[in-house]
């Protein structure tokens, strides 16, 4: 070659594709992980990256700036609108020195703010705590409106100051979380410290934290809208190097450069091929492992409950009334205590409760309402961890059996997980009272941003 374009031109073009490679690996990465996370009922929701859906609810709503709506979160700006002229020199196709203005106009950011809450998210089943701190938030828009200096609006919610070159046009936008407003939301179950209930927060470890008024669907639709996008972008590019450097450089005809387009296209569909092979492989193990982490999580709380019994036991020997009943469900603890974090657990908490509605009695001897609340709050993060498990086993399972990755699966030696049961195990829900739709709160002034 005689010109280094030659080859720079192509090698530009295999940078630029491996570049919308990377992009295409990351959305897909991201779709397989949304794909792969059960929906969970807040019920069930337990320690672990967890999917799940409902109302945005909040004993105390906060009041949106702009359109005043009930929400528990929002962000709202304030841009306004320019014109200028400027003047700039130039060098001309002979080599002079030139002149000439243009008219600029733009949008500039001269006032904005936000207010984010902790908040409940609440389906059929329960309610589930989330702080949002540190997600990503897709959030709906509830006020959009562009006004001249005359509006009212231009300056009781705008600053008194005016940008440079002001056309005093002000657009006037804020978005918002409203009050059971239904929402997607997809992070890392912890434990709440004050009570035996799962809440959703910021970690940095968890692969994604995302909350959205838009439905999974959508999301899901957004990645693949996405995907196509990277694909697209990076074909353009690979092709475009060669059809630079064939027609614009080496002068060649159409019919001479149209064979040699297969070759950048057959390497970037290869590239796309490996890469999804690749992220298929990657998200089948990442989902065996959370499957096996959710197992490990029951056998944490199963030896937990073992361990915990016979100190329960001892704590409620010396009981000689009630004798009968009581022995019974000594008995029975006895016996699962044996069986340590195996087969076999029976919950005892509902027994234990009719036991105490028979004879009320029983709530004033210490011992035994200790015994009662103990076992109670450990079944119900065994039933926590009893549902987390299945939730992952049955995508995992689902995953396996799909066309055409249970293929690949096969040969990676994947195989079935068996769901876990267990008699009587109950959990409790979580009581929060709501606030309602009703008369509007005085606003409150959310922290200002400094201008964009």
């Amino acid at each position: 070659m005689d010109h280094p374009a030659e080859v720079w031109v192509p090698i530009g073009g295999i940078v630029l594709a491996g570049l919308m490679l990377l992009g295409w690996m990351r959305s897909l990465k991201q779709r397989r992980l949304l794909e792969d996370l059960p929906t969970s009922k807040v019920k069930g929701v337990f320690i672990g990256l967890v999917e799940v859906k409902g109302t945005a609810e909040s004993e105390d709503p906060l009041e949106s700036y702009l359109a005043e709506e009930q929400c528990v979160g929002f962000d709202w700006s304030v841009a306004e609108h320019w014109t200028r002229t400027v003047t700039e020199s130039y060098t001309d196709s002979e080599g002079k020195s030139q002149t000439r203005t243009k008219t600029e106009s733009g949008w500039t950011q001269i006032d904005g703010g936000s207010d984010l809450q902790t908040f409940y998210l609440r389906d059929d089943t329960g309610a589930l705590r989330i702080n949002p701190k540190g997600a990503k938030l897709e959030m709906t828009s509830v006020f959009d409106q562009t006004c001249g200096i005359l509006d009212p609006l231009y300056y009781d919610m705008g600053p008194a100051h005016a940008v440079a070159n002001s056309n005093f046009r002000r657009r006037f936008y804020e978005t918002a979380i409203v009050l059971h407003a239904p929402l997607f939301v997809v992070g890392q179950a912890r434990e709440r410290q004050d009570i035996v209930a799962p809440e959703i927060a910021e970690d940095e470890n968890a692969p994604l934290f995302l909350i959205s008024t838009r439905s999974e669907e959508e999301v899901l639709r957004a990645r693949g809208w996405s995907l196509f996008a990277w694909a697209f972008f990076g074909l353009v590019f690979i092709v475009s190097g060669w059809v630079i450097r064939d027609l614009g450089l080496l002068k060649k005809s159409a019919e001479e450069v149209w064979p040699g387009w297969l070759v950048p296209v057959g390497i970037f569909g290869g590239g796309l091929f490996l890469a999804w092979v690749l992220q298929v492989y990657n998200s089948l193990i990442d989902l065996r492992n959370r499957t096996n982490r959710a197992w490990s999580l029951v056998d944490i709380e199963l030896k937990r409950r073992a361990d915990l019994i016979p100190q329960l036991i001892r704590t409620v020997e010396g009981i000689k009334g009630y004798e009968k009943e009581v022995q019974k469900i000594l008995s029975a603890l006895r016996q699962q205590a044996k069986t340590g974090s195996g087969s076999g657990v029976v919950g005892l908490a509902p027994p234990i409760r009719v036991l105490i509605e028979s004879y009320p009695d029983l709530k004033s001897i210490t011992n035994f309402a200790k015994l009662s609340t103990e076992l109670a709050n450990t079944e119900d993060r065994i039933a926590l961890a009893r549902g987390y498990f299945n939730d992952q086993a049955t995508c995992q399972n689902t995953r396996l059996e799909r066309i055409p990755e249970g293929w690949l699966a096969q040969l990676a030696g994947f195989k079935q997980r068996k769901l876990w049961s267990a008699t009587h195990l109950e959990r409790s829900l979580v009581t929060v009272h709501f606030a309602e739709n009703g008369a509007k709160k005085p606003a409150k002034k959310p922290t200002k941003v400094p201008p964009s």
